[in-house]
Parts: C-alpha cells; structure tokens; sequence
C-alpha cells in the first residue's frame, strides 16, 4: 500500500495569523488520474502516450533517461521507467510491471506494442487513439513490424553477452555514414548514434544507439536495452543493445 504524497505548504494567514495548510495530493506517482487532479511525488496529470485504449491520464512526468523518473512505484522489484513515444518523440515515466498486482490505482500492467517489454498504463476511455510505434533503437519482439523514425524490428548484429540474438528497432547503413541515422544531428560535436558495421562488414552495418558504460546502463533504459562494447574495425565503442 502506498503512503499518499503530502505537500506541506507554510506561510502567513493574512486573516488568522501564523499557521500551516496541509494539502493532500489526490494521486500518488504512477497512478491513473483525471485531468487537473494533483499528483504526488514530483509527477504531474498528463496525458498519456501508452493506455489500455482511449485516451488516459497518469501521474507521470517528461523524460529523457531513466534516472530522472520519481522512484515511487508500486513494486519495488519493479522499478520505473523512461518510454520513448516513436511517433512523437516524447518520453514519459512509466512504472514496470509483470502483472496488474504490479500497477497504481487506475492503471493496468500492459505489453508495449510491438515489445516484450511490461509498463502500467492508464485505464483509457472517451475515444480511440492508435498504439504508439516503439522508438527506435528500442528492443522489440514483433521482426519486420514497423517502429518510430522510419525503422524496422530486425534482428539485431549484437546481443547482450550470454543471451540469444535479439531484435532492435533500427534500419541498415551499408554506406557507412551515420548521417542517415535516426537521431543525428548534423554538425553535432557529440552524436548520440553510430553506423555499426561488425568487424569492419559493411553489408551487416546498422544504425545503433551510443551509451557510456559509467553511466550504469541509464542511456539504454528507455529503449529496454543494455549498454555493451563491441568491436568495430577502428576499435571498440559502447551501443545499446537488446
């Protein structure tokens, strides 16, 4: 059971004098929420990119890496994470989960289209909305499905150490050139892709994602994958992979 949020708010009584107000947040983090309805631990009541169907709200908030999403979940085995929107490009906290006995009030423990991979989403309602495509460079389960940017679920060239080969949301780059991946930034000091060619192969080149190994796996999280090095034929360099 989780404890609600309470924001203490202090300050003068204009008419009664020194005091304090106690205000009691209406949703925890990672509860399903009406719009305008206050939410608990840092999270706001937003629209949400992944529901059961229809629209939903959830106590929830923007996001880049998973570090930055609120740690109050409802399992703690299950911690939250960031969920890239492949059509949009708008990431949002989500907790994960194995089953509904995981998830907040409001919300269900659901697969991400096209992915292996479990977060709770809201109860949706009031009209239809289309699944969003799974980022690119996420992990996937659903080979020659369609993902964001254009990509495709594919098998990918490099798996994590130990693991049967899995799929990535990628395309293929047998030029070469990172330029015509997902994600670069055309005169960017630091890209945040590269094309990978295995052993220097060419014709088994693929858009990858970058991460640093120091940074404890927080730039693969919100693409449900893990950061490795592989050996390219300059050398070395860390990807994320599924």
């Amino acid at each position: 059971m989780k404890i609600r949020d309470l924001v203490l708010s202090m300050g003068l009584m204009a008419a009664f004098g020194g005091g304090c107000v106690v205000e009691v947040a209406s949703r925890s983090a990672y509860e399903g929420c009406s719009s305008g309805e206050s939410c608990g631990g840092g999270t706001l009541c937003s629209s949400a990119s992944f529901t059961t169907g229809g629209v939903g709200y959830l106590c929830t908030t923007t996001c880049s890496i998973g570090t930055v999403c609120p740690d109050f979940g409802t399992n703690s085995a299950y911690l939250p994470t960031c969920v890239v929107n492949g059509a949009t490009g708008l990431g949002q906290c989500y907790d994960t989960c194995a089953s509904n006995l995981d998830c907040g009030v409001g919300t269900r423990c659901a697969v991400i289209p096209g992915t292996a991979n479990q977060i709770c989403v809201p109860i949706g309602s009031g009209g239809t909305v289309q699944p969003p495509l799974a980022a690119a460079y996420t992990a996937c389960s659903n080979v020659s499905g369609a993902c964001g940017s254009s990509t495709t679920c594919v098998p990918s060239m490099f798996t994590r150490a130990g693991a049967p080969q899995g799929n990535l949301c990628t395309i293929a780059c047998t030029s070469g050139n990172a330029a015509m991946c997902p994600g670069y930034v055309p005169g960017a000091a630091i890209q945040a892709v590269e094309c990978v060619a295995p052993m220097g192969n060419p014709n088994a080149a693929q858009c990858m994602r970058l991460c640093n190994p120091a940074n404890a796996n927080r730039d693969c999280a919100p693409y449900f994958s893990t950061c490795a090095t592989v050996q390219m034929a300059a050398g070395p360099i860390s990807v994320c992979v599924p």
